[in-house]
């Protein structure tokens, strides 16, 4: 639309094929090489940007070519500026106001700075056209990026939120694990690896408060002799029901441990040697008198406890469980279904 309107604008000027020349190659063939150029530049955005600063300085010197007319002249330095500040923001605008004076002060300078700012009816409305034209193309075009932004930022949102919620299912994952890991499979409760760790934070809290703390390490007598009669399957069963029982018979400060194998581990917070026992006592008698369900026909089973008690059996954990498991040992030789302290 520009190359139809400077040429309709130079038509009764008897301007030289030199000019005339220049006009095609300037708004017919630059264009065409110019997006072709961009196209296979490493740097797309950069090869754009140095064509709209010839295209800036090169219609400041049109202007001036052509005397300032000022429809034309107001049509092409709102598109060269309208260009640069889409891409560079007010830098942008103000590079393209210098290239647009520079274009036009040497043109000017070398044709004598003629000024003939009339331009005929036709040529006016065009201008007015092609200026309407390209305003609209480029609000279209931002409503477009507008509408393509807004809907990569929904989605964007839409993928965060389902991320958020793949973290918090990793993250209960992560706790869920975390918590089979310190439990025993079978009976669900507290597992010997989760022991060690506790015991170190509450063996700490005793000797910096001065509190007792006491070890019950129980073991369910003849369990071997149950698992070869009656086979693996209620065996389990036994276990099962007899970390139910212990569970619930234990105070609401204890810690219950499956220790390994038959064996159980209950931690008394706080009590000393003589409450101690007499927790492992009571335990003992109404396990003896509780009949143990087991998928079939109920069981009877007996327990045998040794205690340990921080400081008077040990101060450290390792020392405790040996106290412990030396009494619990002096409870089976001694005939079993019975409690002893360290």
């Amino acid at each position: 639309m520009l190359l139809v309107i400077f040429g309709l604008h130079m038509a009764p000027q008897n301007r030289s094929w030199g000019l005339w020349l220049a006009l095609v190659l300037q708004f017919a063939v630059y264009p065409q090489v110019a997006f072709w150029l961009a196209n296979r530049a490493t740097d797309t955005l950069h090869a754009e940007v140095r064509h709209m600063w010839l295209d800036a300085l090169s219609l400041g010197g049109w202007i001036a070519m052509l005397h300032f007319p000022l429809w034309i002249s107001f049509a092409a330095a709102t598109g060269a500026m309208q260009n640069l500040t889409l891409y560079r923001g007010v830098r942008g605008w103000m590079e393209a106001l210098v290239l647009l004076l520079l274009g036009c002060g040497v043109v000017g300078w070398a044709t004598a700075w003629t000024l003939q700012p009339q331009t005929d009816a036709l040529v006016t409305v065009l201008s007015i056209i092609a200026l309407s034209l390209y305003l609209f193309s480029v609000s279209l075009d931002s409503q477009r990026r507008s509408v393509r932004l807004r809907a990569v930022r929904q989605e964007l949102r839409g993928k965060e939120h389902a991320l958020q919620q793949q973290l918090a299912q990793i993250q209960s994952l992560q706790a869920e694990l975390r918590d089979q890991a310190r439990r025993d499979a079978l009976t669900g409760l507290f597992n010997r690896r989760h022991l060690g760790d506790l015991m170190a934070h509450e063996l700490a809290r005793c000797a910096r408060d001065g509190q007792p703390l006491s070890l019950l390490m129980i073991d369910i007598d003849h369990f071997k002799r149950i698992n070869d009669t009656y086979g693996h399957q209620v065996g389990d069963d036994v276990l099962r029901e007899t970390a139910r029982l212990l569970g619930e018979r234990a105070r609401a400060s204890d810690l219950l441990f499956r220790y390994g194998g038959e064996e159980f581990l209950l931690v008394l917070l706080p009590a000393d040697a003589g409450v101690a026992k007499e927790v492992a006592e009571e335990l003992r008698q109404r396990y003896a008198a509780s009949p143990l369900t087991t998928g079939s026909n109920p069981a009877m089973a007996t327990l045998s406890i040794g205690i340990s008690t921080f400081a008077d059996h040990g101060v450290t954990f390792v020392s405790l469980i040996e106290a412990a498991d030396q009494a619990l040992y002096r409870a089976k030789r001694a005939g079993r279904n019975r409690v002893e302290v360290a």
